[in-house]
């Protein structure tokens, strides 16, 4: 009878440990987070592609990643840590880039500008 209840008592933890999430080790960005870090990255490289001068497209590189990193209260060192942590795991990263494409499909729908419907009066004869 104890021997029963061990056993189901042991079942129960391994069942509720192997169900808990993964924890983050220290210094590594949410998933979340990561995901919006990566579309404001891929919007800013974006922009810098338009940039003809390379010296010019340097600079405002530097200035333009340090203000994602500040958005985000992150660091270039914890970006870095991030994205080899989650490359490590190439599923996960997967997954986060296809939301990236959707969260930036999403956000050039939006720009497209509306029709607008015109109302045509009818001129009185």
């Amino acid at each position: 009878m104890l021997l029963k209840k061990l056993s189901v008592f042991i079942g129960v933890l391994m069942f509720v440990f192997s169900c808990k999430q993964e924890e983050l080790p220290t210094g590594i960005i949410e998933k979340e987070k990561m995901v919006n870090v990566l579309v404001d990255m891929q919007i800013t490289d974006a922009q810098l592609n338009q940039v003809a001068n390379i010296d010019t497209m340097l600079m405002q590189a530097k200035s333009r990643y340090t203000f994602i990193f500040k958005k985000h209260a992150i660091d270039s060192v914890m970006f870095s840590r991030s994205l080899n942590y989650y490359s490590l795991k190439s599923v996960e990263l997967d997954k986060m880039y296809q939301t990236v494409i959707d969260s930036l499909e999403l956000m050039k729908e939006n720009a497209k500008p509306k029709p607008q419907k015109v109302k045509r009066v009818k001129k009185p004869k």
